[in-house]
């Protein structure tokens, strides 16, 4: 049986996870900006625990890449093209989840925009 690479070790099991993953394929971001993101995503409260950890697994296995920048020397963290892959994959899973959604919930509560 093949050895799993690092990238197919990583799970994304929780809406932390994937939303983090999400945030990162919009752009580069702080590991404080990902998280008051992701409070204002899921309402809740996220603390570094729930965020710093997965970065470093994420960079371990060649998802992402970061930088330090500025006086403070703070993380830069980015997608690498494998990365981009990676997120392009498990959403490309989660399309299921997605279309039966919009069945049992209908478009307007699952296709919401930010336009107004």
């Amino acid at each position: 049986m093949p050895r799993k690479t690092q990238s197919e070790k990583i799970k994304v099991n929780t809406v932390i996870k994937l939303y983090t993953l999400i945030l990162l394929y919009e752009g580069p971001k702080h590991g404080y900006q990902i998280m008051k993101r992701l409070e204002e995503m899921t309402g809740s409260s996220v603390g570094p625990s729930q965020v710093y950890p997965f970065l470093r697994q994420l960079e371990e296995g060649g998802i992402i890449e970061s930088t330090q920048i500025g006086p403070r020397e703070k993380k830069l963290y980015d997608l690498t093209d494998e990365g981009k892959r990676f997120v392009k994959d498990i959403l490309e899973k989660s399309l299921k989840l997605i279309q039966t959604s919009v069945k049992v919930l209908g478009p307007e509560r699952v296709c919401v925009t930010d336009d107004k």
